[in-house]
């Protein structure tokens, strides 16, 4: 997935990620606006930030409208393990299993990737990426439609150069 293009990077003007309120016909047309062409539909990247599970599955069901229509969804504490390397096999095997299919990828409760650690010994820990830069760095290489749940604001500003749009769920009454 690109995220965002080189002479965006380059250019410190160059516009932030969009942040809409979801509502269901506005988001419809943020996507259509998004995935106006075709290129667009390739390594294309959203946030989805706090809100309720069903309002998030509702906004995914749209999303396939414009892809293959399969996806792959994951709860990223599943994913973590207390080894380093476990942990990034685990998410080389999403990654590439999605890729097989052309998959919408979406990874949801992502918070814990910003805090995981791991046990692995003080050599390893030099000699490989941490966990949260393997993971954004499959993102960024995701040639399909890619979308991280997230809950923390923090993580929220963090990632949001790295997705094509931000999604904000309202949270559920109390």
């Amino acid at each position: 997935m690109s995220t965002r293009s080189q002479s965006d990077d380059a250019d410190p003007a160059a516009a932030p990620t969009p942040l809409v309120s979801y509502e269901p016909s506005a988001f419809a047309q943020h996507l259509e606006h998004l995935m106006d062409n075709e290129d667009a539909r390739t390594g294309t990247g959203l946030l989805f930030h706090a809100g309720v599970r069903e309002d998030r599955q509702q906004a995914l069901g749209t999303l396939t409208r414009y892809t293959t229509g399969n996806i792959h969804q994951f709860q990223v504490p599943s994913l973590l393990s207390e080894y380093r390397m476990q942990t990034q096999n685990n998410l080389r095997k999403a990654f590439d299993h999605a890729a097989e299919e052309s998959a919408l990828l979406y990874f949801d409760r992502a918070d814990p990737l910003f805090s995981h650690t791991h046990d692995d010994g003080p050599d390893d820990a030099e000699s490989v990426p941490s966990t949260l830069e393997y993971f954004f760095d499959r993102v960024g290489a995701y040639a399909g439609v890619i979308v991280l749940g997230l809950q923390r604001k923090g993580h929220v500003e963090w990632a949001r150069d790295k997705v094509h749009l931000v999604v904000r769920f309202e949270t559920e009454a109390p």
